[in-house]
């Protein structure tokens, strides 16, 4: 059986998760959406939705679900005190990992999540530019090395 994309990118996100701690358990969460994870570490937990844009050069669009909004909520009824990250995989550059304060802060709240769009751009060297649905902009520019660092000390 062959290797697809989506096995491929996140085995990826997950060796730099496993380089960054001496412990950490991951528990797919399968039951609630095929590309949410559970992560403990030695004193932390916090889950993980992936998403992946398949286009090689910058500019990335990552547009979400009904399934996913649905996901998030079924989620956040099961663990209601764990930190939910979504890591933006922009195919082959790198991990943009937002956390959920962070997308909210970008979309607009008034139509819920499905059909919601993240753009995100990077310049070479430079960190990741996040602007949501109708061109919002995030505050802060996110280091292209924040992964997995902010999952781990969530």
């Amino acid at each position: 059986m062959s290797i697809n994309d989506l096995e491929f990118l996140h085995g990826a996100a997950f060796i730099r998760l496993l380089k960054e701690t001496s412990y950490i358990s991951i528990s797919y969460l399968s039951s609630i959406h095929s590309s949410l994870y559970l992560i403990k570490s030695t004193n932390k937990e916090s889950a993980i939705l992936f998403k992946i844009s398949r286009k090689p050069t910058s500019s990335w669009s990552f547009s979400f679900s009904h399934q996913e909004e649905i996901a998030l909520a079924s989620f956040h009824q099961i663990y209601p005190n764990i930190k939910l990250f979504i890591a933006l995989i922009c195919h082959r550059d790198g991990i943009c990992c937002l956390s959920e304060e962070q997308l909210s802060s970008i979309i607009d709240p008034s139509e819920g999540l499905a059909n919601q769009r993240v753009s995100i751009k990077r310049e070479s060297r430079g960190s990741y530019y996040v602007k949501g649905t109708g061109r919002v902009p995030l505050e802060r520019t996110i280091p292209q090395n924040n992964w997995p660092d902010v999952v781990l000390s969530a």
